[in-house]
């Protein structure tokens, strides 16, 4: 059984309330690829974000954008930052980002920084099956996905998609309440 990393199952279940390519794409063009492009020959800082290759550099554990965690993304944080600071993107008086486009950022980082284009969010949750089949699964802000239990481990469900059959590590604690419960019952505990 091949464990797939834990940040796309964020993305996975959050199902991209934030779509990249129609919300985020555009913040990047308007707000930072007149100095982050390749396709503009500029790539200060080493940082480009006009293509899924350049994106994949800075989309990751130890990079400027961290999947599902806003307040350790140096890209937010620096966005964030006073007009004064010396440190500011876009630079001090410059195009810089509006509540609005800060919040969606946040969002999708939140949401685990998926880049696939022409996500949606995620249908109405449907009845959840018996224990051992195909089960509807809902995260703690109240997203839902269909899969099966696989299994329980290092704290978190293994859970397997019906869509795709890839297998997610989710942490039982993002999880709303019934399903952690649902989890359990599956686990036997």
């Amino acid at each position: 059984m091949k464990i797939t990393p834990l940040f796309f199952l964020i993305s996975t279940l959050a199902a991209s309330a934030v779509d990249f390519d129609r919300e985020i794409k555009p913040i990047f063009n308007q707000k930072c690829y007149a100095c982050h492009a390749v396709s503009k020959g500029k790539t200060k800082g080493d940082v480009a974000l006009d293509t899924p290759e350049e994106l994949a550099k800075v989309i990751g554990a130890d990079s400027h954008v961290i999947p599902g965690d806003p307040a350790k993304s140096r890209l937010l944080t620096i966005c964030k930052l006073p007009d004064d600071d010396s440190d500011v993107m876009p630079p001090k008086g410059k195009n810089r980002l509006t509540d609005a486009e800060l919040a969606t950022l946040e969002s999708w980082i939140k949401e685990g920084a998926s880049i696939k284009a022409g996500s949606a969010p995620m249908p109405a949750a449907a009845p959840a099956s018996a224990p051992g089949g195909v089960q509807t699964w809902t995260s703690n802000d109240g997203r839902t996905l269909q899969a099966t239990f696989a299994g329980m481990k290092d704290g978190g469900v293994l859970l397997k998609m019906a869509s795709n059959g890839e297998v997610f590590l989710v942490p039982l604690a993002r999880l709303s309440p019934e399903s952690q419960q649902q989890a359990k019952a599956a686990a036997g505990q």
